[in-house]
């Protein structure tokens, strides 16, 4: 830790809230007759890129991509062997881990390896995800719109599916994924792109990342990922897969041409509703809160999904129990479910603070300046809040919630 903390100088967690602690039980009682709506709380970006990599070529389909039928086949995909790809370098070549080449149940091999560029490890491996359909472009290309900053720490799901719409393809950005459903993704030649927690090195500590799952093997007990940091088809255990997985909700986004509308359709059937798949997240997050209470992750992924049912308050509350229990100092980078709730329920301070606490850190993160602004407009001060506007479309003039709230004014 003591590079991490030369490297980047930040406190040991997230600041804790300046409240007495709560009692979370009644955070933990099931609403089963409840119907979330869709969440409202955080304006999205809209903004699409305005160039894009030249023409694509036309979409060959192979085995791997397609089914012949919507039902799920005992082996729609023959195993293959694992392509052999070189690092380039010493470096990646040290941190990898190769998936084994014995008993693979599912491979998609059309994934274009990239190594991500400084900080571009959503770009990267968006664009290897989008190669599996024939883009020809490169991490660079989705940068330029996702994150012009090269500094920026952070790009999220839903800016990352907005390009790949742009690009001429579906995307689909769901929460409370399971290894089952993203194996039924993968025999039908679909990969799956999750975020996760990340800690590839003791010394650089815990942090959000992309991976694009290729591929499983129930005989050796592992995912298969192209991972843009430590290398291709990379082994990735099962249970290492949820522990990392879970800290983003079980994040994932699926990216597909028309050709592939009904087998996503009927393999993610009722997830496709918002209301259904926000409360079977409510459900999940309040029975791993129960059973492991010392859990930070646990209360964060209930604040979020209270903040999808809109119920801000209790939002709030569970995002308190989380930074009581201490959660990574990190984790203002990628996460901004928490703001919402405070904003809704009037904490402005702790906005601030939280906000305060990033900054101090890392200037890169413009959803910061963002959120600073819209506290600093509740209250009562529009030049201070028009100032963090602007520095968030300093650092990113794509980002379209700042230029909205710059023009609410």
């Amino acid at each position: 830790q003591a590079v991490a903390s030369a490297l980047f100088p930040h406190p040991d967690q997230v600041p804790t809230p300046d409240r007495p602690p709560i009692d979370p039980v009644a955070l933990l009682t099931p609403l089963p007759t409840r119907v979330p709506p869709t969440p409202t709380a955080t304006i999205q970006p809209t903004a699409t890129p305005t160039s894009l990599p030249t023409e694509q070529p036309a979409i060959e389909p192979t085995i791997q991509q397609t089914a012949e039928a919507v039902s799920a086949p005992a082996n729609p995909i023959e195993p293959v062997t694992i392509p052999t790809v070189r690092a380039p370098g010493p470096t990646q070549a040290a941190r990898s881990t190769p998936a084994s080449n014995e008993g693979i149940d599912v491979l998609i091999t059309l994934a274009r390896q990239e190594y991500q560029g400084w900080n571009n490890c959503g770009p990267a491996t968006l664009a290897m995800n989008l190669s599996v359909f024939g883009w020809q472009g490169t991490q660079y290309d989705a940068a330029q719109f996702l994150k012009p900053d090269q500094e920026d720490k952070n790009v999220s799901p839903e800016q990352m599916a907005a390009y790949a719409r742009a690009a001429g393809f579906n995307a689909l950005h769901r929460v409370n994924g399971t290894p089952e459903r993203v194996k039924t993704l993968l025999r039908y030649g679909l990969p799956v792109l999750i975020e996760k927690g990340f800690e590839p090195e003791a010394d650089l500590g815990w942090m959000g990342h992309y991976e694009l799952i290729v591929g499983f093997n129930d005989l050796k007990q592992e995912f298969v990922a192209m991972d843009s940091y430590l290398g291709p088809y990379q082994s990735v255990p099962y249970d290492q897969f949820d522990k990392y997985w879970r800290q983003f909700n079980r994040t994932y986004l699926i990216i597909y041409p028309n050709d592939y509308a009904d087998i996503v359709t009927q393999v993610l059937g009722d997830q496709l509703d918002d209301p259904t798949m926000w409360g079977g997240a409510l459900a999940t997050a309040q029975q791993e809160a129960a059973a492991n209470p010392d859990d930070p992750f646990a209360w964060f992924n209930l604040g979020t999904t209270y903040v999808a049912h809109n119920d801000l308050s209790s939002a709030a509350a569970a995002y308190d129990h989380a930074r009581q229990i201490g959660l990574p100092w990190r984790m203002t980078w990628y996460q901004f479910g928490w703001f919402d709730a405070y904003l809704g329920v009037g904490r402005y301070d702790d906005v601030l603070a939280l906000a305060d606490a990033t900054i101090k850190v890392t200037g890169n993160v413009e959803e910061m300046f963002y959120y600073k602004g819209l506290a600093l407009k509740a209250l009562g001060n529009p030049g201070g809040a028009r100032s963090q506007f602007e520095l968030a479309l300093q650092r990113n003039p794509n980002f379209a919630p700042a230029r909205q709230a710059l023009a609410s004014l």
